[in-house]
């Protein structure tokens, strides 16, 4: 008696056919895995690289080195400030010492003071005080205050000199050119004749056409330096121009 085949149950392979597909699904999830870990291991660098990236940067070594330089220059440059300062310093206590002899003010360079200093040290007043102005030896100081002759004669010598005295066209030319005002100087009608406050008599003379009348001499700047003399009462308040020598 032949036996026939039994069929499976629907069950069975049901549960066949499950456990298939879930092999498949686990082996596709793996590979899935497997390509995602390698993607991610080329979007993050690792250790590694970031060694690897700061071997190949510059040396710390060579930075340092450029800091010390920079050091190094900028010491010498404020050594060199600093020398330069000093050297300013020096030059200006000098100077201060040498024109301590004339001070700014008028009054205070007077005659004996400078003959000590030229014996001495033969360099003192070699140049005006302040406010004074030099030629040929002598400066010249114009008034910026009014006075009477007497008065002008008396300011010049407390400042160690006189009212100018004018022998020659240069000094005339040239006081004439500095000035804007009317000057006394230093010329006065004596009973022998007009003679200068250093005892000479007058020689070279500059008077205008009409001089006017008076003892004492003015200096109208204003006018041509050939003829601008004018005589005036020596009561009368005016400028003046002072003088001393060096």
């Amino acid at each position: 008696m032949e036996m026939q085949e039994v069929p499976e149950a629907p069950e069975a392979e049901d549960k066949a056919k499950g456990a298939g597909e879930a092999k498949k699904e686990e082996k596709a999830e793996a590979l899935e895995e497997a390509d995602r870990g390698h993607y991610s291991s080329l979007l993050v660098p690792t250790e590694e690289v970031y060694a690897e990236a700061i071997h190949t940067s510059k040396p710390r070594q060579e930075l340092s080195g450029n800091t010390r330089l920079y050091r190094v220059i900028c010491v010498c440059l404020s050594v060199i400030c600093l020398i330069l300062l000093m050297t300013v310093v020096v030059l200006g206590l000098k100077l201060q010492a040498r024109s301590a002899a004339c001070s700014s003010s008028y009054k205070v360079c007077n005659e004996m003071l400078c003959m000590e200093y030229i014996k001495n040290t033969r360099a003192a007043c070699e140049q005006c005080p302040r406010g004074w102005t030099p030629l040929d030896k002598h400066c010249y100081y114009l008034s910026t205050l009014r006075l009477t002759w007497d008065e002008s004669l008396k300011n010049c010598t407390k400042s160690g000199g006189t009212l100018a005295v004018i022998t020659n066209q240069k000094v005339q030319n040239y006081l004439t050119d500095r000035g804007y005002l009317d000057y006394w100087i230093g010329l006065k009608q004596q009973p022998s004749g007009w003679e200068w406050v250093d005892k000479n008599m007058l020689g070279k003379s500059y008077w205008t056409t009409r001089p006017g009348d008076g003892d004492c001499a003015l200096l109208k700047s204003r006018d041509p330096a050939n003829k601008n003399w004018i005589k005036s009462p020596c009561r009368g308040a005016s400028y003046y121009i002072c003088q001393i020598e060096y």
